[in-house]
């Protein structure tokens, strides 16, 4: 859990460049702010994610992370080369 929550800050980094006001905090976001998560993640890795699976694993404080194939996307779109 502690690296997939440092993996939510570089995706709040990475959202920042394209968005500067939104939350420093992803848990936070809401509304219009996952739906520009959303898009800018379908822009750069042509990948989309439910608000549903958004709710379910970025805001949510459960022990389980979600699936490699997910862990590896997202980390991609932080920059790195896979989870």
């Amino acid at each position: 859990m502690k690296y997939f929550d440092l993996l939510k800050k570089k995706i709040v980094n990475k959202m920042q460049q394209s968005y500067p006001a939104i939350s420093p905090n992803i848990e936070e976001w809401k509304g219009q702010e996952i739906v520009d998560f959303q898009e800018d993640l379908r822009l750069k890795m042509n990948e989309h994610l439910s608000e549903k699976w958004f709710y379910t694993h970025m805001k949510s404080s459960q022990d389980k992370i979600p699936r490699i194939d997910i862990l590896n996307l997202l980390s991609k779109y932080a920059g790195y080369k896979d989870w």
